[in-house]
């Protein structure tokens, strides 16, 4: 009996470490998988990895000698110099664990796109911990590495040049979207400062480097997007074409003993899981084209109410297996390059609404900024009902400020 019970306990140990790694593949983006096979590849003896469709369809580079493992060393260049510099510091375990974590999780720019309480959430660890690590990482080289968003990014630049003018801040926080406009004398009005002043203060924001990453992995012939699939019309319809050579084939060597069997197993998995990836992929796929038809058909086809919750009801599929199978991944078609996590739409009314409260906010006065109780009137007199805590929640959605953080303070 109590054999029988440890026997099962193991069988599911290793499921659970397949299934594991099945979703993991699931989740890749191109260029991560990419990766991962070259890393299971150094690994397992037996695997062999054949990159001549991928970069004979895509590669500039006449040099024979080309290896993809150069992109691949290229792209993770910035994270091993952040890491590097972590390397020196004497640390607890607990901050040198936040710290990286937050180093591999920077986007293509440099920019952190999780929120401290994601942090704090994702890793279990204090929000005053979360905070530490953050300011370490924000002070490493180079410049700006870190931030939330652009604003921030260009102080903290500001910061290191021990630059510390409020009104430029104030116009870096609230005026660049009207400084790309060239609405130079409604910010010098609304500012107090004269045209001389702010063509000073442009002369020192364009000195600011807007992407920290780049000289790491933004290079034009690294940084590319690679879709996952193209929807293209092919006779009289339109059909989902799944880019078989956007990845290199695996190719298994033959088994000369026994001792290569788990090496032999462990590679017949991973192919099977790119194969899963692929057919889940191309099954969600499909039903967005299904549901999207119009969009992808009409020249002014616009994008219908279909959420990620249907598609995962339809396919009989976890709401958790979509978001991983969509994550980080692009189609290719006559719209141009889309990312498939925006062709689901929650409500389209929604995506409205938000379009109102960003363009009310950008046409306020900084001094007096619009309250959401103000913006939630302004609305109602539009003929759209809605809640003042609705507005502020999607107000924060929009990453937009509440009104206190947006006034102009000592102008």
């Amino acid at each position: 009996m109590e054999f029988t019970l440890d026997l099962k306990q193991d069988l599911k140990l290793i499921l659970t470490q397949e299934m594991k790694l099945s979703l993991n593949v699931l989740e890749m983006s191109v260029n991560d998988l990419e990766k991962f096979i070259l890393k299971e590849k150094e690994l397992n003896p037996l695997i062999e990895v054949d990159f001549s469709n991928k970069f004979n369809k895509k590669s500039s580079n006449d040099d024979e000698d080309f290896s993809p493992l150069e992109l691949a060393h290229k792209e993770e260049s910035l994270i091993d110099y952040l890491e590097e510099q972590l390397g020196y510091l004497s640390l607890s375990k607990n901050l040198k664990f936040l710290c990286s974590y937050i180093i591999n999780n920077l986007d293509k720019r440099g920019y952190l796109p999780l929120s401290k309480k994601e942090i704090k959430n994702f890793t279990g660890f204090s929000l005053k911990d979360t905070e530490e690590a953050l300011k370490i990482v924000k002070n490493f080289e180079p410049i700006g590495i870190c931030a939330s968003n652009l604003e921030e990014c260009l102080i903290i630049q500001l910061h290191k040049k021990n630059i510390n003018d409020m009104i430029l801040e104030n116009l870096i926080k609230y005026f660049l979207i009207e400084l790309s406009e060239g609405k130079n004398k409604e910010i010098c009005r609304k500012l107090k400062i004269s045209e001389e002043k702010l063509k000073e203060y442009l002369d020192e924001i364009r000195k600011l480097n807007p992407i920290p990453a780049r000289g790491f992995y933004m290079g034009d012939n690294i940084n590319f997007i690679i879709p996952e699939a193209e929807i293209k019309k092919v006779g009289e319809k339109y059909i989902v074409s799944i880019l078989e050579e956007n990845l290199p084939k695996i190719k298994i060597k033959s088994i000369k003993n026994e001792e290569n069997r788990n090496f032999y197993n462990s590679a017949i998995n991973l192919i099977n899981f790119i194969e899963k990836r692929r057919e889940t992929l191309k099954n969600i796929l499909e039903l967005i084209l299904e549901k999207q038809y119009d969009f992808f058909s009409k020249k002014d086809g616009k994008l219908k109410k279909f959420t990620s919750k249907e598609a995962a009801e339809i396919l009989n599929l976890h709401q958790s297996t979509i978001s991983r199978a969509i994550k980080n991944k692009y189609i290719l078609s006559d719209k141009g390059i889309l990312r498939i996590k925006d062709l689901f739409v929650l409500n389209g009314l929604k995506e409205e609404i938000c379009e109102l409260i960003e363009e009310v906010i950008l046409n306020e006065d900084r001094e007096k900024p619009y309250t959401d109780q103000y913006i939630s009137e302004y609305l109602e007199n539009k003929g759209i009902s809605i809640a003042r805590r609705t507005v502020a929640k999607y107000r924060e959605e929009l990453g937009i400020k509440p009104t206190s953080k947006r006034r102009i303070k000592g102008i």
